[in-house]
């Protein structure tokens, strides 16, 4: 009793504090509790949510004391919702383009096999024999559509004429004539010349038939000095379709073109490939294509390939992902496409 009475201030503050602990721990509690406290939000393991935080299936912003940033999050909902926007825009366009291209295919193809059909019925047309004279023993050759020069075959047949020649046919003399040496001198097909070696008597030429344009209207010059070239440099840019997934557009035509065989490829921007070559106006598969679409930095060079289509890299598909693709000629960025014939 002496104690209490000597201490008892002590022990009413130890008593004091004592009661006080059951208030402080369920203070505590409420303010650890995981949820919403006002602007702030308490994580499951009792710290205060900071920085970007996805609460119930929305983002959320909180600095560093812990507080909502409200225009931080107001900002990023409408990114979110734009790129949403912006995927489904990209899912649709390249539907779009799909059907365009496998269109635009069935009709190139359609129109070609009706002018090799064409082409076809005009060369048989055009073989036709010509009779120099029905009264000789010796036929003169007969032409038929080709660029090889044959020389005529001597037969001992009569002649029959399958078809009247556009151009008149010189008459030969009434009196029968010993046929002259027969001149083996290649006349080109196009051209009506007398024979090299005069003779008494000036034998009649046979008319020749109006060469045959067999090139494909359209198509341009596939014979030419870089055809070789050319077919190895879309051969080689189909190759990397689904390799160089994740390169830039000029990675995938450097590789392409050293493939081929060009020696000093380099990757440059996309307006400097012009100096491999020269712009044409007659596409060809293989030939460079450039698409300015505003200037460097977001210009663009693809490989044609023939058939309205292109190697596009860097191609960024509606999953997000850069791959490269085979895409229409017209899927560049906007920008009118500009063919680029390569000369080395």
């Amino acid at each position: 009793m002496n104690y209490i009475e000597e201490h008892g201030k002590k022990v009413a503050a130890v008593l004091c504090v004592a009661s006080c602990f059951p208030v402080v721990a369920a203070v505590y509690a409420m303010e650890t509790e995981p949820g919403w406290h006002g602007d702030r939000y308490i994580n499951t393991d009792a710290t205060v949510a900071i920085g970007w935080q996805e609460i119930e299936g929305k983002s959320y912003y909180f600095d560093e004391s812990g507080e909502v940033d409200e225009e931080t999050t107001q900002q990023a909902t409408v990114a979110t919702v734009s790129q949403d926007v912006s995927q489904t825009v990209q899912e649709n366009v390249s539907t779009v383009t799909k059907e365009v291209v496998t269109e635009e295919v069935k009709a190139v193809d359609a129109k070609k096999e009706a002018e090799e059909k064409a082409a076809q019925e005009a060369l048989a047309q055009e073989s036709v024999t010509v009779v120099e004279d029905t009264t000789a023993d010796v036929s003169q050759p007969t032409y038929t559509e080709d660029t090889t020069v044959e020389t005529p075959a001597v037969d001992t047949t009569t002649p029959v004429v399958e078809e009247t020649p556009s151009a008149p046919v010189q008459e030969a003399p009434s009196q029968p004539v010993t046929p002259p040496t027969q001149d083996t001198t290649t006349t080109p097909p196009t051209v009506e010349e007398t024979p090299s070696t005069p003779v008494e008597e000036t034998p009649s030429q046979p008319v020749t038939p109006p060469a045959q344009d067999t090139t494909t209207p359209g198509a341009g010059d596939t014979t030419g000095a870089y055809a070789d070239l050319n077919a190895r440099i879309a051969a080689a840019a189909q190759t990397l379709v689904g390799v160089t997934d994740g390169q830039q557009c000029t990675q995938v035509v450097q590789q392409a073109l050293a493939l081929a065989g060009v020696s000093d490829a380099m990757q440059l921007w996309p307006d400097q490939y012009i100096m491999y070559g020269y712009y044409t106006d007659t596409p060809q598969a293989g030939n460079l294509v450039y698409y300015n679409n505003g200037g460097r930095g977001v210009d663009h060079i693809a490989i044609y390939i023939g058939n309205g289509l292109c190697v596009h890299g860097n191609f960024w598909t509606s999953d997000g992902s850069s791959k490269t693709i085979i895409s229409s000629v017209y899927n560049g960025g906007g920008g009118a496409p500009q063919f680029i014939q390569v000369t080395r």
